[in-house]
């Protein structure tokens, strides 16, 4: 099996709302879909989940100034997952969409349902949403998460990251020309108390990939702006980062 979260900084462009990236999509999607192995997709919000979930302060609680973001956020994700679905559908896919708000309330998941697709031959797609952590308060089921409790129910043999980052570097790219690709990271590295240099978030998602490492999958981050390099994990030529 194999579990892929395709990143919201590369199938939207973040920094405009609800701004889809349809070619780029499309060619991930294109080589996605040659998999034949079992597969488990999981999508980020992007500019359809991220902006309106700052301007409502979520995760926080709820109040009249910011109950119609719930919806209005569920809304947008639910959106860009139809997206997906549909491009997935040309390719004569068998797509079942599932709302993280259909799995977890509360404290409480039931993953389910995934089991029961899996066996069924469907491939889930899932995303990262706004869920009610209890009455009166919202949390967010990340994309992330989902990935990581997946990871922990299915076993899966890989994992990929399409991000829009070529991996993770020994130092900020952002700043030091001279900074390189470091292509295989040992899962007991960490950024406090060694030279990599983490940015944009990737603090929380290389945590995220160590704790999936321990479930026993290769952990592959790479830039899904260069689609080809999804077809190219576990092979020398593989470029961008994995977790061993």
């Amino acid at each position: 099996m194999i579990i892929i979260k395709l990143g919201g900084s590369v199938i939207t462009d973040k920094s405009r709302y609800r701004t889809f990236r349809r070619e780029i999509t499309k060619k991930i999607i294109d080589v996605v879909s040659e998999f034949e192995e079992e597969l488990i997709l999981v999508h980020g919000g992007g500019s359809f989940g991220h902006i309106m979930a700052k301007r409502y302060g979520f995760p926080g609680s709820v109040n009249l100034k910011n109950k119609n973001g719930i919806a209005l956020i569920h809304n947008d994700m639910e959106s860009l997952d139809q997206k997906l679905v549909a491009m997935f559908h040309k390719h004569k896919r068998e797509i079942f969409p599932v709302p993280p708000s259909s799995v977890i309330c509360g404290e409480k998941k039931n993953l389910d349902i995934f089991r029961l697709l899996v066996e069924k031959n469907i491939t889930p797609i899932t995303y990262g949403d706004v869920y009610f952590k209890s009455p009166d308060y919202i949390g967010i089921y990340s994309g992330d998460d989902l990935v990581l409790d997946l990871s922990r129910m299915f076993r899966p043999e890989k994992v990929m990251f399409i991000s829009d980052v070529d991996g993770i570097f020994d130092k900020n790219p952002k700043l030091y020309h001279n900074a390189k690709l470091m292509r295989e990271v040992k899962s007991r590295a960490n950024f406090e108390n060694s030279s990599i240099d983490v940015t944009g978030g990737l603090g929380h998602k290389y945590e995220i990939m160590k704790k999936i490492n321990e479930t026993g999958a290769k952990v592959y981050l790479l830039n899904g702006n260069f689609p080809e390099r999804i077809k190219e994990t576990g092979r020398v030529e593989f470029i961008g980062t994995v977790l061993s």
